[in-house]
């Protein structure tokens, strides 16, 4: 008995020592310094082997640029057929990750039989190709190689990750090309995802044929991988609510201090509903929110009625209350926005003319013309405290830097805090204190900060016309202005607006669009409403496109890509239930507001 034990415990101390051996020389593998280290010793061939094992293991570690430095010292004229081609493919996938994405496609192109290395070999080579040829901008032939790809894949979330990448990169091909790709030629396979890609996109404004066209899709390609397992954008539209309210509550202040805007509203709202096709079967009820000290109770009041879809309120206290409860009776499309509300509801989407999506926009624009330091001014109220937050935010995380902030009270004195903006007041401080020094007087010329090359401006069109002359005259002529709506009073006086010349701002394509259906409505409507070119103008706009947006809001919360044009900017939904807004950009020229950047421009490319 005392033998047998003996030798189990050595038994199991020669298999622990086995085990802890595997271990070791598993470990040794996999350590790209211990294949650096060998190729110190080596000569070629072996030099050249040993290197290529220490790249490689580096690139599939994400160790990117040690990876491509010891690549660079491999030399692959001593390297077998097939293991050039693991050259190329891990020091591609270096360069890839190294935004080298030119050199790196060239690498890729160099492989030519990709199906005599492993499973997993041949799918890190046609991910990492398909993403190359993605930022490529070729996108048919990133979505076509993952299309290839599905055949090795394994797991489940491989297949949708890969479905994924497919729906994306199609997804950035104009409507034209779509289906100009698809032929009896092509396999069936990628036929069905360009025919899908297709249908969305032409149908992409017109939520019940799109809904139809998907369900004619699926009964022609019942076994197609994207019909199995479709991409999560896709299925959420095939499975999206197409709302068909009976009858829409509709609550806005048509009393009080906010009636006028209430009323404007209003008016683009029924506009739009007395245009559309399915105006004599659905029941608009107009609700007066200021009749009632709680927004609650006309809510209620609304519900109990029988309103089976509502649109309001119109301020954020009352839209905060109103998203505070619990649940909602019926899905809402209010026309602000609630900040701080703790509960998020599934049917409660946010609309409304923020001022901080214009100042991001105007962030997002400066980067892009490549501004890198601005300077800000701003009164001293709570829309230029949220404006100047807004676009310093995003400035600032897009790279840029703001030299300094400014703010006024008065208007009266504007002139000194341009001055101070632009540190012509340490200007002239600099040169009082050197006559006190000299003793004597001085000729000097007064000079702005060189630091900034932009100005970003929150001002009224009144307080901006004071402060645009004085940044031209204290030498700042030169330097770009950018601003937002509410610079644009809607003021045909060209004279007046002379003062405004060289700001570029945002503005809502129902004002400044020189579309000329936009320009004919613009037209249209000044004859029945002539303060439509005022600043009642956007939320006439607010309205009418609350109406038209109202069928299909799940729809377009489902489509992340998808943005919709309306008389206030282009749409877009988020998944959060929040409507946003992509502006025109103008300029004030001569004293004419001229359309600069349309609000349905396309700055992707879409036609490969």
């Amino acid at each position: 008995m005392h033998r047998i034990v003996i030798l189990l415990l050595i038994l199991t101390l020669t298999a622990c020592g086995q085990k802890s051996g595997q271990r070791s020389v598993q470990e040794t593998i996999n350590n790209a310094n211990y294949f650096l280290g060998l190729a110190k010793t080596s000569e070629q061939p072996k030099k050249s082997e040993y290197l290529l094992k220490a790249g490689t293991i580096l690139a599939q570690k994400a160790q990117y640029l040690k990876a491509q430095e010891t690549f660079s010292f491999l030399n692959p004229e001593y390297l077998s057929d097939t293991d050039k081609e693991s050259y190329y493919l891990y020091y591609g996938l270096s360069l890839l990750n190294l935004s080298q994405n030119d050199t790196a496609l060239k690498f890729f192109k160099r492989i030519t039989q990709p199906q005599q290395h492993s499973i997993d070999w041949q799918i890190t080579y046609r991910n990492a190709l398909s993403q190359a040829y993605l930022n490529d901008g070729n996108y048919y032939e990133a979505a076509k190689i993952r299309i290839e790809l599905e055949d090795l894949l394994l797991t489940e979330q491989q297949i949708t990750d890969n479905h994924q990448f497919i729906w994306d990169a199609l997804s950035q091909i104009s409507e034209e090309f779509l289906k100009l790709y698809q032929t009896d030629f092509s396999d069936p396979i990628i036929n069905g995802w360009l025919d899908i890609a297709y249908l969305t996109r032409k149908n992409a404004n017109q939520p019940e044929q799109l809904l139809h066209a998907l369900n004619l899709w699926k009964q022609r390609y019942p076994l197609h991988p994207a019909n199995v397992q479709m991409p999560e954008e896709l299925q959420q539209v095939a499975n999206a609510k197409l709302y068909k309210p009976q009858q829409i509550a509709l609550l806005l202040p048509l009393s009080g201090r906010l009636a006028a805007g209430g009323r404007m509203i209003r008016d683009g709202f029924l506009a739009a509903h007395y245009n559309a096709d399915q105006a004599s079967k659905t029941i608009i009820k107009v609700y007066d929110t200021a009749q009632n000290l709680s927004p609650l109770t006309t809510y209620q009041q609304a519900v109990d009625d029988g309103a089976d879809f509502i649109v309001g309120p119109l301020t954020k206290e009352a839209v905060e209350k109103i998203a505070a409860q619990e649940s909602l009776a019926v899905p809402q499309l209010s026309l602000n926005r609630a900040d701080n509300s703790p509960i998020m509801h599934k049917e409660l989407y946010q609309f409304g003319l923020p001022i901080e999506d214009e100042a991001q926009q105007i962030a997002k624009l400066a980067i892009a013309k490549n501004h890198q330091t601005a300077i800000v001014l701003a009164p001293i109220n709570e829309q230029g405290e949220r404006t100047v937050e807004s676009f310093n935010h995003l400035f600032t995380e897009l790279g840029g830097q703001i030299a300094e902030v400014q703010r006024y009270d008065n208007p009266q004195e504007i002139k000194l805090i341009v001055k101070r903006l632009l540190n012509i007041d340490l200007s002239e401080t600099r040169s009082r204190t050197l006559e006190q020094i000299t003793g004597k007087p001085l000729e000097y010329v007064q000079r702005r900060r060189q630091d900034a090359d932009m100005v970003f401006l929150s001002a009224s069109s009144n307080d901006a016309r004071r402060i645009k002359p004085f940044l031209d005259y204290y030498f700042a002529h030169d330097l770009p202005v950018y601003s937002v709506s509410r610079l644009n009073s809607g003021s045909q006086n060209r004279q007046l607006n002379n003062d405004l010349n060289d700001i570029t701002f945002t503005d809502s394509p129902i004002l400044v669009s020189e579309s000329a259906e936009m320009q004919q409505l613009r037209q249209q409507l000044s004859e029945v409403l002539p303060n439509i070119n005022s600043s009642f103008g956007r939320l006439f706009a607010l309205g009418y496109d609350a109406y038209t947006l109202l069928p299909e809001l799940n729809i377009l919360q489902a489509f992340k890509q998808h943005k919709r044009q309306g008389l206030s900017g282009k749409l877009s939904v988020t998944p959060q239930g929040r409507i946003e807004r992509t502006l025109s950009i103008a300029r004030f020229e001569k004293g004419a507001v001229n359309e600069v950047i349309a609000a349905d421009t396309e700055t992707k490319k879409v036609t490969q």
